[in-house]
């Protein structure tokens, strides 16, 4: 974002938490004013009208885009100074809060909930069909070029290639010895092939990532073959199609979560182990230092998801704007980490 990169103060930040049932919106619109309020109130008392007046016209603007209120994401953070302006939806629930001052509070942009990949879709394999699911809403749609019945894709392959059956007197006719299970798993075989090929094709072209989902003896032989392919992002071993929305949703959810513990203990991990070979700073100072001197690989903090240190986001936002790996974990009930941990070359 553009914005972080502005040197010109006073830098707000605005983190507010939604809630997408409709009924909520006014709620959230509330909540927005309140904050705005307070940050209006802060402006006035330590900076000059003319070093923020812009940016409160910009912000008191938002209160008109409807979209914004019934967003469908968990939180809203909004940075504005009075240069510029910018709307961050995020993955996780926030806590309300407005800050103003010599930085922008940018440790909600770097936790796992936002650096986990979301995929385009999700795909049900059953025995005789696929169907598809949009990614952000879990709602079901069509993929436009792509065949969702078996059947389809099969009348349109034998219509070509007259490889697995002859039509005789308005039969259809299963030749040679093969009895009509194996001609299905035959049929299933080549539809699979086929998509893989539109699925990778889609992951090339435009970079979508696929959730595969289905009843574990059909989605195995499909993931037996094509399991390693670039587009999956995620496998669910049950079918989906006689959940409810809600109940999607929060399966979704649960295999999301489960990729936020893996990556937090890879995290953890990495700290851990530099720390073991001494290349861990913790002091505040002397990690301003190292990341003046270009010494920082990678910064992580640690807390319990409840405050906000300026000093903290301080160094984040100056890492984040010199392309330096930087990495924020909410740990509750655990205190067996320094809150800063500089990881050095």
């Amino acid at each position: 974002m553009k914005i972080l990169t502005s040197d010109v103060e006073p830098k707000i930040s605005i983190i507010l938490p939604i809630h997408p049932e409709t009924p909520q919106a006014e709620s959230n619109l509330l909540a927005y004013k309140n904050l705005l309020k307070d940050v209006k109130k802060d402006l006035e008392l330590n900076y000059p009208r003319r070093e923020w007046d812009s940016a409160v016209e910009n912000l008191e603007a938002l209160i008109l885009d409807r979209s914004l209120w019934n967003s469908s994401q968990k939180a809203l953070i909004i940075y504005a100074n009075n240069e510029a302006i910018e709307v961050c939806q995020m993955n996780h629930t926030v806590l309300a809060k407005e800050h103003v001052g010599s930085t922008f509070l940018v440790q909600d942009l770097l936790l796992p909930e936002e650096s986990i990949s979301k995929a385009d879709y999700l795909i049900n394999i059953s025995r005789d069909r696929i169907n598809v699911f949009a990614g952000d809403s879990l709602r079901e749609v069509e993929l436009e070029g792509i065949y969702t019945k078996f059947s389809d894709y099969y009348d349109d392959f034998d219509a070509n290639s007259n490889l697995n059956s002859g039509s005789y007197g308005g039969g259809v006719n299963y030749h040679g010895h093969r009895t009509k299970s194996e001609e299905q798993q035959k049929d299933q075989v080549i539809y699979y092939q086929y998509l893989d090929k539109e699925l990778s094709k889609m992951h090339q072209e435009r970079g979508d990532t696929f959730i595969l989902a289905g009843l574990p003896e059909v989605l195995d032989v499909y993931l037996n073959s094509y399991g390693n392919g670039n587009y999956v992002n995620g496998v669910i071993h049950s079918s989906v199609m006689n959940l409810s929305h809600a109940e999607l949703v929060q399966r979704v959810a649960e295999l999301y979560s489960l990729e936020k513990v893996a990556d937090v203990e890879k995290v953890k991990h990495t700290v851990e182990v530099a720390n073991q070979n001494n290349r861990v700073v913790n002091d505040l100072n002397t990690i301003e230092i190292a990341l003046d001197n270009q010494d920082v690989k990678s910064l992580v903090s640690f807390n319990d998801g409840s405050s906000y240190s300026v000093d903290h986001n301080r160094l984040l936002l100056k890492s984040l704007i010199n392309k330096i790996n930087c990495r924020v974990l909410y740990l509750q009930n655990d205190n067996s980490y320094p809150s800063m941990n500089a990881i050095l070359y």
